[in-house]
């Protein structure tokens, strides 16, 4: 039987990043023919990457930086045989390149190349297919522990990324027919202890949701070009009591300003801080009640309270987001709050200066749901789910 749909092993990887497992290339003589890297999923960039071999300024990983010499399937892109690959985009060499800046201000920079990928498939059998990626020799400002959360470490057996945003060089476009312009994952709630677990990223006729799901648009923004999923993201509730933010308080305006996006790649929720702050003062109600007392900042996070000795985690509130056409509830109090210790909780949401944009959904708060993109339609759809091994 052959394949009609892809599948990735996802790991959670302690550092609070979500890891797929890629085979890539081909070595010939070699034991197994292609060699498996870890990239981090990526819903807010496009462009796949890994290291690769002879980069001159690298971040740490334990496996050795991508052989690609040694790969009989590994193809550098010449200039302008690709509608991206033009002008400036290509070097000395007549090579196509590309650089990637992120949010955080972190650079990768590199060539483009085509290489066999090696996927997983729903019927157990391998899927091999040709995707451009990145192979990166320079990494500026670069940390896979990209933003804040520099108190979890560095996960060192990241190689790259693997870019699911919505633009042509995303690996979801690069399948083609066997992708269908959709995918899906359930990811495992981050805890201690869950290393050797793992869940799937699914493609194309696997990615599918059942039971009671919820669908709201995905919002193509005014500007033609974005490598972001935006929502539109109406109100938010702390408990069963709403902020009720101004119609259009999360609207996306400008490519520099507003809107809300779902990021894989962002292990927490981010919200600009006059949003933030209002979300905050109902936590704050809500905690009162309980004798819990706000505390300010503590460590890295912007909102943190302590307890009053024993506190049953039923006290804590669950945070509804009102998406349009949809609720998407996070009721875990481990999805909300980061437990520090036995008396202080922090709010698992960090407060951004820029409102660039206004929200951004992170990792955290995706857990035990099972979340799926379709970019033909333009909808996301979500489910509550518990993302048990396999699943």
């Amino acid at each position: 039987m052959n394949p009609d749909a892809v599948r990735l092993p996802l790991v959670y990887e302690p550092a609070s990043f979500y890891i797929a497992t890629v085979g890539l290339g081909t070595f010939d003589g070699s034991q197994q023919p292609f060699k498996n890297y870890y990239l981090m999923i990526d819903t807010g960039s496009d462009q796949t990457w890994l290291q690769c071999e002879g980069a001159t300024k690298v971040f740490n990983q334990d496996m050795p930086l991508y052989p690609w010499r040694s790969s009989s399937t590994y193809r550098p892109v010449p200039c302008n045989t690709h509608p991206f690959c033009k002008g400036d985009k290509c070097n000395a060499d007549g090579i196509c390149t590309y650089k990637v800046r992120y949010a955080s201000g972190s650079v990768t920079s590199g060539i483009v190349a085509e290489e066999k990928f090696t996927l997983g498939s729903n019927t157990g059998d391998p899927e091999s297919i040709n995707i451009h990626m990145g192979c990166g020799f320079r990494q500026d400002n670069f940390e896979i522990n990209i933003g804040r959360n520099h108190l979890y470490g560095n996960p060192d057996f990241i190689a790259g990324i693997l870019g699911l945003g919505p633009g042509e060089w995303s690996f979801l476009n690069q399948l083609g027919d066997v992708g269908e312009g959709k995918f899906s994952y359930c990811l495992e709630l981050f805890k201690d202890g869950i290393v050797g677990s793992y869940t799937y990223l699914r493609f194309g006729a696997d990615a599918t949701i059942g039971g009671v799901f919820q669908t709201t648009p995905i919002v193509v923004p005014p500007f033609r070009t974005t490598l972001l999923y935006y929502l539109n993201l109406q109100d938010i509730s702390v408990g069963n009591k709403r902020v009720r933010f101004p119609r259009g308080t999360f609207k996306v305006k400008s490519r520099k300003e507003g809107g809300t996006i779902i990021d894989s790649g962002a292990p927490f929720s981010t919200m600009y801080k006059d949003h933030f702050d209002r979300v905050v003062d109902l936590i704050k109600t809500h905690f009162s009640e309980f004798g819990v007392e706000y505390i300010g900042t503590y460590n890295s996070f912007d909102a943190c309270f302590r307890l009053p000795g024993r506190f049953d985690i039923a006290n804590y509130p669950s945070i509804t987001l009102h998406f349009q056409q949809a609720d998407y509830v996070i009721s875990d109090y481990k999805a909300n709050f980061v437990i520090i210790s036995a008396e202080i909780v922090c709010l698992s949401f960090y407060r951004m200066d820029k409102n660039r944009p206004a929200f951004i959904l992170g990792a955290m708060q995706q857990a035990n749901k099972r979340i799926l993109y379709n970019v033909m339609d333009q909808s996301l759809s979500f489910a509550t789910e518990y993302c048990e091994l396999g699943s």
